[in-house]
């Protein structure tokens, strides 16, 4: 199994980063002045492989929530953040066309610092390393469970926990999961953004 933990800052998890971030006057300022953003109703309820395979749906959830976020904002976070994990995964594991060595878009939704350290990592954080080797992906199964941290009934900090189970088909046929945390800041221009991730990578058993 390989295993990831970069971003900013290094070595802090989960709802104490996103804590230090938001009683920081800046971090505060800027998701505060935001919102959950709309939810994006043109985005599809289901992701999976090509070639006509059948499609997996998402199972997504609201975890633990710190703070106080009414039952819409709750809703609307959740499509959000659902949305922006699955094109991620969708970039970097199950979508395209295969075989393919390119995987210059697998990274949607990320800052710069968490994409320069996602291509670094390239081999963990997408399908770079065998994509010349398979011909296709099949999604098995996807989750997500999205715990909030919350500022003045507003979402300003979200840990996304993601599971990924996916076959290949082609040269190397192989049953893999991905899973990790995605950390996630509301920019006011660019809206939910994964500025760190915490991920692991291995053979589905």
């Amino acid at each position: 199994m390989t295993t990831a933990s970069p971003g900013a800052p290094r070595g802090v998890r989960g709802a104490s980063l996103l804590l230090t971030l938001a009683l920081s006057p800046v971090f505060a300022a800027t998701a505060c002045s935001g919102d959950d953003g709309p939810a994006d109703p043109g985005s599809p309820a289901t992701s999976g492989g090509a070639h006509g395979v059948e499609e997996v749906a998402t199972k997504a959830t609201i975890g633990k929530v710190t703070g106080r976020l009414a039952p819409a904002r709750r809703k609307t976070l959740r499509a959000n953040v659902k949305t922006l994990v699955d094109h991620y995964l969708d970039a970097a594991y199950v979508s395209g066309d295969y075989p393919r060595s390119e995987f210059a878009d697998a990274f949607p939704g990320f800052t710069k610092g968490a994409e320069s350290d996602a291509r670094k990592d390239r081999s963990l954080m997408s399908n770079a390393a065998i994509g010349q080797h398979i011909d296709g992906v099949e999604a098995r199964h996807r989750r997500l469970r999205i715990d909030v941290l919350a500022v003045r009934k507003k979402a300003v900090g979200v840990t996304a926990r993601f599971v990924l189970d996916f076959d290949t088909s082609g040269e190397r046929k192989l049953s893999e999961r991905v899973k990790g945390l995605l950390y996630m800041t509301w920019q006011h221009h660019g809206g939910w953004k994964v500025f760190g991730y915490d991920v692991s990578r291995g053979v589905r058993r």
